[in-house]
């Protein structure tokens, strides 16, 4: 499977599962929109990681493309389907929550990179 596609489908299921989270915690009920909405934005997210694959970017200019992306999509989706309310306090929240959610998911594929890496070094040197 083509990597750009593994990686969208991969957005779609941990945004679904957060989604899912969040319902469950906040005990709501959504539609077909935000379910739509919800795989868009999964597509989306993982789709972006693509910036990764120019190597011409510093790392650091890809986290923000990536990271940027992300809230533009997050804070565009939310707003259609009014999930956070246009206003300082809420809108602050939701970027502080997301943007940590981010970062975790972000440092989780890190290390998963690191190890696969590791385990490739160790198989090259070993031939």
């Amino acid at each position: 499977m083509n990597k750009t596609l593994k990686s969208t489908l991969q957005g779609i299921g941990i945004g679904s599962s957060i989604m899912l989270i969040f319902i469950a915690i906040f005990d709501v009920t959504i539609g077909f929109q935000e379910v739509f909405s919800v795989y868009l934005f999964g597509a989306v997210c993982g789709f972006l990681p693509i910036v990764y694959e120019v190597d011409r970017i510093p790392l650091p200019f890809k986290l923000i493309i990536h990271l940027g992306g992300s809230i533009i999509t997050f804070f565009t989706i939310s707003t259609i389907n009014h999930w956070v309310p246009l206003q300082p306090e809420p809108l602050i929240g939701a970027l502080t929550v997301f943007t940590l959610i981010f970062i975790v998911i972000w440092l989780i594929f890190l290390m998963i990179n690191i190890q696969q890496s590791k385990k490739i070094n160790t198989k090259l040197k070993k031939m």
